[in-house]
């Protein structure tokens, strides 16, 4: 009967990657299953999440790849200098790179990319290059040198030109009100590794390697990344062969036991957590969101959904575990199921049943939902569980609204404080829990402009607490993540695996 199930899965599998092919070595043909549809809106302003950025990473090149101070991998440009005063940041370009439609690429399309960052409130890290009422200035110095210039101190200005910004083409673009839902999108031209051949909603992207990539032809022809809705189906496709990526959860990793697969597991420096919508009229009462914070066993459900304490490090702040800024001198909302009692009992008038969003055909979060459900349940708190497809999640989370209550997600945001200010200031554009704190905004404002060491870990201290206070965020873990990988496939050192985006350079990976 399992032979029966197994033939049937894989027959299904086939039929769905027919009218795009098989991983095939022997027709440099590489499928990577991931579990959201990306959508055809890619561009390099608003995309932020993990599948959109994974695409977008192929389509499109950055100045450089910011790992750490003395890890910098330069790609459009060749090389900067940091002024003295750390305030001015000047960047040689490399020559002689073309567009995928054969478009010379200078400094003026990085002057129109930076500008519209800065300028747009809807743009990805727009934030960081903002200070009160000043902004981040850039300018043209020649065809291939660009100066930017912060209007105080940062910290972060090398690392932020980095941070999910990719160069777009301003013989493209100039002119455009907008790049979000911008027809152009669904034909993108980039200066990356692949160029997008075929999209089809919901099942698949197909890409071709870029002829004209300026630090030369991939080695893999064609990739594809197919859309799965059924995990089962996924992991059954790359233990046969079908598919050769697909990233896991803990809990499944031992399912793949004497498959001709490797497992990855890396760390993201991820926060994995629920956060209240404070744009929901029933999330109003602080007893209430204190009151579920108390029911909730931090322990038991990372060890319900990772399966073992390998995977993952408990995290009660909004920074990852072991960040050189993080503290647990704060409320960490630790089971208290008789304090959760006490708060209950002074919400004011009945207790709503709240809704708990979270993404569909993710093992780990609905794993965590559901052992949420029992644990609120005990103290006397219903919560109804709701799935949402990829992009419709996003779309929740950007939007005030009333149609969740909870949010089940996670973060990366790197090593330094401020760049979570997006997540948790009044007018983030991150900001999903639409808290509004003028406190909370005051520190993550006074940490981004401090220059000593110390006083700057006393700021995000405080930070951290504050936002425990206020019963917003429930941290859960800084989890690790899993990459499944057919044995066939090589390069996955000079490939480079990434929080947020699977492979840094894709275009490394070959077939044996």
């Amino acid at each position: 009967m399992k032979r029966l199930i197994a033939a049937v899965l894989a027959l299904a599998l086939a039929l769905s990657l027919s009218a795009v092919a098989l991983a095939d070595a022997a027709n440099n043909t590489f499928i990577y299953g991931i579990a959201g549809d990306p959508g055809n809106d890619i561009n390099t302003i608003s995309t932020s999440s993990r599948y959109d950025l994974t695409t977008e990473r192929i389509l499109y090149s950055p100045l450089y790849n910011y790992y750490s101070a003395d890890d910098i991998e330069y790609r459009l440009a060749e090389s900067f200098e940091l002024s003295e005063n750390g305030q001015e940041l000047t960047v040689h370009l490399r020559q002689g790179v073309v567009w995928s439609d054969g478009e010379p690429f200078t400094a003026d399309d990085v002057v129109f990319t930076y500008e519209f960052i800065i300028n747009t409130d809807y743009a990805n890290g727009h934030d960081t290059f903002v200070y009160g009422d000043q902004k981040v200035t850039v300018e043209k110095i020649d065809d291939y040198t660009v100066k930017f210039t912060a209007p105080i101190y940062t910290p972060t200005l090398v690392s932020d030109l980095a941070a999910e910004h990719y160069i777009m083409a301003k013989h493209i673009y100039e002119g455009d009100e907008t790049l979000d839902n911008n027809s152009k999108n669904a034909t993108p031209v980039g200066t990356g590794p692949y160029i997008l051949e075929e999209y089809k909603p919901g099942e698949y992207l197909r890409f071709k390697a870029n002829p004209n990539y300026f630090l030369g032809a991939p080695k893999i022809e064609n990739v594809i990344f197919q859309i799965v809705t059924d995990t089962n189906t996924a992991s059954l496709a790359v233990k046969t062969g079908e598919i050769n990526a697909l990233f896991t959860s803990t809990t499944e990793a031992s399912s793949y036991d004497g498959s001709d697969v490797s497992i990855y597991a890396y760390p993201e420096g991820r926060v994995s957590y629920a956060v209240f919508n404070l744009s929901s009229s029933r999330t109003q009462d602080i007893n209430l969101r204190k009151a579920v914070f108390f029911a909730l066993n931090r322990e038991e459900i990372n060890l319900g959904s990772y399966g073992s304490e390998d995977y993952f490090l408990n995290a009660y702040s909004f920074l990852p575990a072991g960040n050189a800024f993080g503290t647990e001198d704060l409320e960490k909302y630790e089971q208290n199921i008789a304090l959760a009692k006490e708060y209950l009992a002074k919400v004011e008038g009945d207790i709503p049943t709240l809704r708990l969003a979270y993404t569909a055909n993710n093992v780990t979060q609905e794993t965590i939902g559901l052992i949420m459900q029992q644990e609120l349940k005990a103290v006397g708190i219903n919560l109804e569980l709701v799935a949402f497809e990829n992009n419709a999640m996003t779309n929740l989370l950007y939007a005030e609204n009333d149609d969740a209550d909870l949010y089940l997600t996670g973060y990366i945001m790197g090593d330094d404080p401020s760049s979570y200010s997006s997540l948790f200031v009044s007018t983030g554009s991150a900001n999903f829990s639409h808290v509004a704190d003028e406190e909370l905004d005051g520190y993550f404002a006074a940490g981004s402009v401090e220059q000593d060491q110390q006083a700057r870990k006393e700021i995000y201290y405080n930070a951290q607490r504050r936002l425990a206070d206020l019963a917003v965020q429930f941290p859960f873990a800084t989890d690790q993540r899993l990459l499944v990988l057919t044995n066939d496939v090589a390069g996955v050192e000079e490939a480079r695996l990434i929080p947020i985006y699977f492979f840094s350079n894709l275009d490394q990976l070959y077939f044996k």
